[in-house]
């Protein structure tokens, strides 16, 4: 995928190490462990695009990859990532989606 460094020079990242996308004023952001870049187009847009490979939206201004979350705190309503201290936000009416998941992807790492 191509993104945009903060130099604005292009970069080319591959899907593999993407934690989440977010949004802020207009501009798409792509976290990985490395940082932050910026993607120009729509979360709805990567949400259509991504879902088949395990991203969902778990707030208005985030498309995350599930398979990189592996903790909720219910307190904060905030997901954190297996790789790198990087968290996003859960809305309230995605709580129970979250929890399901983890629960079963847990459980099924545990087999």
């Amino acid at each position: 995928m191509r993104v945009l460094q903060n130099d604005g020079s292009s970069l080319d990242i591959r899907e593999e190490d993407i934690l989440y996308f977010s949004s802020y004023k207009n501009a798409i952001f792509v976290h990985t462990k490395e940082g932050e870049f910026v993607f120009p187009t729509t979360l709805s847009d990567l949400l259509i695009a991504y879902k088949g490979k395990g991203f969902e939206r778990l707030d208005r201004n985030n498309v995350v990859s599930l398979n990189k979350v592996n903790t909720y705190d219910a307190e904060r309503k905030i997901v954190h990532f297996t790789e790198g201290e990087q968290f996003t936000t859960v809305s309230e009416s995605n709580e129970p989606r979250i929890k399901r998941f983890l629960s079963t992807h847990l459980s099924e790492s545990d087999d």
